[in-house]
């Protein structure tokens, strides 16, 4: 019992809320939303006379997209009862060949079991293709920290790596991809899906640490962008 409450005296647990209902959190209303929607799909495509007045096809594809949309939601929502706090913290510049060292904290409801944690630094640019430009990205580095570790609830865990910071050597910026960012942009009020694809071209460009994290089968992914420079006989900027 000593050690116990020595314990409780050097780490106490954070005074944070307790674990939320499932039914408190938007995304599980969300996922029944969608569920419902999958089913009243499924509903319809059973009826031949739906089946052959909205098509087989569109029928189809409508279960699917909702169907997704409901698995996804429900993930999400299993999601947010693990945290309370889960946050990548990454410095808005570095220079190159300096240490650029991301952390990553953790604070979860109850002690969790099987959580991994990987952070990778990755160089998102443009280049040249057939069609004009096109997106790509390179992964620079990788680090594991954590690998199927036990992280103690109602605590906060910190994660860091260690990367340097590379030199600012592939383009980061397009003008044809940002002139399609801006078309699709206006085309977004016709087709609302467009904005997401205007979105990522615009904030495609630059150097990015990634932080992946798992607890059994769920799973998430949270970037930052981090400026690097270097000053010589010129002033390079990615």
């Amino acid at each position: 019992m000593c050690g116990v409450a020595r314990r409780m005296t050097d780490d106490p647990p954070l005074d944070i809320p307790y674990r939320p209902r499932l039914t408190r959190i938007p995304a599980f209303w969300l996922s029944m939303m969608w569920g419902v929607a999958a089913l009243g799909g499924v509903a319809l495509w059973l009826s031949p006379v739906a089946r052959g007045t909205l098509g087989n096809v569109f029928l189809i594809g409508q279960i699917v997209a909702s169907g997704s949309a409901a698995v996804s939601s429900l993930f999400t929502a299993l999601w947010h009862r693990l945290f309370n706090e889960l946050e990548l913290v990454v410095p808005a510049h570095v220079k190159t060949g300096e240490p650029l060292v991301p952390v990553v904290r953790l604070v979860p409801y109850e002690t969790l079991n099987n959580v991994t944690v990987k952070v990778k630094l990755v160089d998102r640019y443009f280049q040249k293709s057939q069609d004009g430009v096109e997106r790509a990205q390179r992964e620079l580095a990788s680090i594991t920290p954590l690998r199927r570790a036990r992280l103690r609830g109602r605590r906060l865990t910190s994660l860091s790596a260690d990367f340097v910071a590379p030199f600012p050597d592939t383009p980061h910026e397009s003008i044809q991809a940002d002139i399609m960012a801006d078309v699709l942009g206006l085309l977004s009020f016709a087709v609302p899906a467009l904005a997401w694809q205007a979105r990522n071209l615009r904030e495609h460009g630059g150097y990015y640490v990634e932080a992946k994290v798992r607890v059994g089968f769920l799973s998430r992914k949270y970037h930052k962008r981090v400026i690097t420079y270097y000053v010589g006989g010129s002033f390079h900027v990615g």
